[in-house]
């Protein structure tokens, strides 16, 4: 059923008629696909990360105001004779896209993420709930409602982070 509605989503992004995220559009909404790899004391625990992300933006100076949120994914690294389960973080960031020329831009986030991270003990499967305040600088290109940018996100609390494109559609 997830599998569905995700593709589902993804095709109506794809179809549906919508302006670019121009100088002269004063708000848009962008759906996001991100993928990659853990650092830092991440990498330890998990084996790399995906997820669908939100960004609502509107038109300030030479760039976009922003508001990100979404959910990301986790896949924990196997230890024998423990159960696992996917990890999930809940981001909400908020930042600036600068436009640097026509297609090209950088950005800079920062924001408070919620994550339950799982664990075996013994046989047993546990959790864990927390959060910590996160940074994600980016750089990225776009041509029409197309964006792809490449993120590092930076996690305070753990020292941890993630690594990887991050692919939107701007309607």
């Amino acid at each position: 059923m997830k599998k569905t509605t995700v593709i589902f989503l993804v095709i109506a992004c794809c179809a549906l008629k919508a302006a670019a995220q121009k100088e002269t559009k004063n708000f848009s909404v962008g759906l996001g696909i991100e993928a990659g790899a853990p650092t830092g004391n991440y990498s330890s625990i998990y084996t790399s990360y995906m997820g669908l992300t939100i960004r609502f933006s509107y038109h300030a100076g030479p760039g976009f105001v922003t508001l990100t949120t979404g959910a990301l994914g986790f896949p924990p690294k196997k230890v024998a004779g423990e159960p696992s389960k996917l990890g999930l973080q809940l981001p909400v960031l908020a930042g600036y896209k600068y436009i640097i020329q026509h297609h090209f831009f950088m950005m800079g986030e920062l924001g408070f993420a919620s994550t339950k991270t799982y664990y075996g003990s013994q046989g047993k499967l546990l959790s864990v709930s927390q959060g910590s305040f996160i940074a994600a600088p980016s750089v990225g290109v776009q041509f029409n409602v197309f964006e792809i940018s490449l993120r590092y996100e930076m996690d305070f609390k753990d020292q941890g982070g993630i690594i990887g494109p991050r692919i939107g559609f701007n309607f």
